[in-house]
């Protein structure tokens, strides 16, 4: 039964820290090195589409150690930046020095996440992006799926954008044949008047 549980322990602890797998969380000092941000997901691993955050945890460096610092929602501005696109989302504080900036990652891949602002009148400016050595990218929920994967949202949109295209095709195909039959009954109308 022991056995059983220390491999069942090493298997989870494999399955965490194997090839691609990255640190929750990453510390930046700011502030001229008397504070410290943590920074990364709110929920890991971070899942396409679903909801997360910017997780932030504010301390300041003292002899026992970082001590959360609460009261910075008003003086930092969180960022968060993929494939060139950018959304600042206000702080919302939770509890201990804790921060987040809820967001939907709608691209997988690695993104970055910037803290700017001031704090105790110190500028405060952390840059991170996702890495193997800083916090994970955002993976396709597919990988997680059971049993059947779902269609990709972006999929089903391209799908339904070509499916409105051949509908307006169609329709305008429809149009122009009744507009044929029309004239051709015309034609055939004056035709016949015309013999008469």
């Amino acid at each position: 039964m022991k056995r059983t549980s220390i491999l069942a322990a090493a298997a989870v602890t494999a399955m965490l820290t194997g090839p691609g797998a990255a640190l929750a969380h990453v510390n930046v000092d700011v502030a001229d090195g008397e504070y410290v941000l943590e920074l990364g997901f709110q929920n890991e691993p971070a899942w396409l589409g679903q909801p997360n955050a910017i997780w932030v945890k504010a301390g300041k460096y003292g002899t026992g150690g970082a001590t959360p610092v609460d009261g910075l929602a008003g003086s930092l501005t969180a960022e968060v930046e993929k494939d060139g696109k950018t959304l600042q989302i206000p702080l919302i504080p939770q509890e201990d020095g804790v921060y987040v900036a809820p967001f939907f990652p709608t691209a997988i891949g690695d993104y970055t996440f910037r803290i700017t602002g001031e704090i105790d009148g110190k500028p405060v400016a952390a840059e991170v992006s996702s890495s193997p050595t800083t916090f994970n990218a955002v993976e396709p929920l597919a990988s997680v799926q059971f049993p059947a994967a779902l269609p990709d949202a972006t999929e089903v949109a391209a799908q339904a954008q070509a499916a409105a295209q051949a509908a307006n095709s169609a329709r305008a195909i429809g149009f122009a044949g009744v507009a044929l039959g029309a004239l051709g009954l015309i034609a055939g109308l004056l035709g016949l008047l015309r013999r008469r």
